[in-house]
């Protein structure tokens, strides 16, 4: 059936014509914001997810913050072998208390490349308190051929066993990484965990 083109030309008119109330009724779909329950929801999801990631995040940068002082150990006792072999001289390494923060490693006699002392605090970056350093020996003396002056006994295991041992770890127990110094020809090596026979005393 045909529409008659009275009632077409109604229709298109009545369609054409702007509503005088337009600005009330017009949907609001431009219209920002959340409601309360959302930001609420959204509020408690991220808290929830903080919760779990916060632990794993600390491990981690505790686990780095060990990384880095225990490599600024083993490289500093390197350097220290490494310079009474060129210098044909000994040299002495002593390491800082281990209830001193932060630890210190002082060279004598003062190295030509670094200095006397050197400070394991990662530039500044680790808080006082998070960190301990502790070692079996206060000191460990390189000869004029990088051998070692008489290693101490580590007591930690049973029979005991001469060598060098300084330890890195989490302040109140968690990660722990050490080097070692085990024979007389100045032999280093690092390791990581509890155990007293392939690991950290």
């Amino acid at each position: 059936m045909k529409t008659p083109p009275i009632l077409l030309k109604l229709l298109h008119n009545s369609a054409a014509k702007p509503s005088p109330n337009f600005h009330k009724t017009a949907s609001r779909k431009g219209d920002g914001g959340f409601t309360l329950l959302e930001v609420l929801v959204i509020a408690l999801l991220i808290g929830i997810f903080s919760s779990i990631a916060a632990p794993s995040w600390l491990a981690f940068i505790n686990r780095q913050r060990v990384r880095t002082v225990n490599d600024r150990v083993f490289q500093s006792l390197r350097l220290a072998q490494s310079e009474a072999k060129r210098t044909k001289s000994s040299v002495t390494v002593t390491f800082s208390a281990p209830s001193v923060y932060p630890p210190t490693i002082t060279f004598n006699p003062p190295l030509a490349t670094g200095g006397s002392t050197q400070t394991l605090d990662g530039g500044g970056e680790i808080p006082p308190g998070t960190i301990a350093l502790s070692h079996n020996a206060p000191s460990i003396t390189f000869d004029y051929l990088g051998n070692v002056n008489g290693l101490p006994l580590d007591t930690s295991v049973n029979p005991n066993v001469p060598r060098f041992v300084a330890t890195v770890s989490v302040s109140g127990g968690g990660t722990k990484q050490c080097v070692f110094v085990e024979t007389i020809l100045g032999g280093m090596r690092t390791a990581e965990g509890n155990d007293p026979l392939t690991g950290c005393p």
